[in-house]
């Protein structure tokens, strides 16, 4: 039987390829598990926010009452692109094995997060948004005067923000962090642990733990996900050429997906770190 173009490309079709990175950059992304994702179509997309309520007090009985109105404003998050290429030969492309694709799109999808979580965690990034070292007015808790030693500093961590608004969803730990923690221990000269492992998925102070090692040595962070908005414009496209490596008889795979955040309330965003 004749192998024809209508069978040779099933697991390599676009919309497929596209869905497989999306699927993965969210299971990757820590930006993705610590924001609260909006898809959109649009350029932009302005996110309504309301920065106080509207007055009330107490009153006697048959008296007027206050006509007062809440205050306003709008965070505006424009998704900037983040792309990838790659190469494999035809043959490879040529076999319908559907792990030949997944195995690509992992690939591309790894480094497309890493790309992701690098500017999230980053001050600015070139041609991309700008990341949590770029915040001014967050609340600081100095592991300098805190240790490592206990959980004191993420208690103070907690508290700091919920006096500003945020319940904290998530700590996100750099992986030298999450090894003193792991190291700490439950008494001066005791060999039993503080905690019996830190990493993805046990809890500090009751907030649920992320470790990534795009957080700066050194550092974590405190973060109410639902405060921080993570706009995808519609989803990872793929374009597949078999011209651009024509001499290589190889097809080159673009990935490119658009991607950005705002933070509707950098006070309720909380750095760990020994502050100079």
């Amino acid at each position: 039987m004749a192998v024809t173009n209508a069978t040779l490309q099933q697991a390599w079709t676009p919309e497929q390829y596209g869905q497989l990175i999306d699927t993965v950059i969210a299971a990757k992304s820590i930006a993705f598990k610590a924001s609260t994702v909006v898809q959109t179509q649009n350029e932009k997309i302005r996110f309504p926010m309301l920065t106080a309520d509207p007055a009330t007090g107490w009153y006697a009985e048959n008296t007027s009452i206050a006509l007062t109105d809440p205050n306003t404003s709008e965070l505006v998050v424009v998704p900037s692109k983040v792309a990838g290429r790659t190469q494999i030969s035809n043959e490879s492309a040529q076999d319908t094995t559907p792990g030949v694709a997944e195995q690509t799109g992992t690939s591309l999808a790894r480094s497309i997060a890493k790309k992701i979580d690098a500017a999230f965690f980053a001050n600015t990034t070139v041609n991309g948004p700008s990341g949590l070292l770029s915040l001014a007015g967050i609340n600081t808790v100095d592991t300098s005067a805190v240790p490592l030693t206990s959980l004191d500093a993420f208690h103070e961590a907690k508290y700091a923000a919920l006096a500003d608004g945020a319940n904290l969803t998530h700590f996100i730990l750099a992986p030298d962090v999450a090894l003193a923690l792991s190291k700490a221990k439950q008494a001066a000269g005791w060999n039993t642990g503080l905690l019996d492992n830190v990493g993805d998925g046990i809890t500090l102070a009751g907030v649920p733990v992320l470790v990534s090692v795009d957080v700066a040595a050194g550092n974590a962070w405190g973060v109410d996900a639902s405060q921080i908005f993570l706009a995808q414009r519609t989803g990872t496209t793929v374009v597949m050429s078999q011209d651009a490596a024509f001499d290589m008889d190889a097809v080159q795979v673009r990935a490119t997906a658009r991607v950005s955040w705002g933070f509707a309330n950098p006070a309720g965003v909380v750095r760990i770190y020994d502050a100079p």
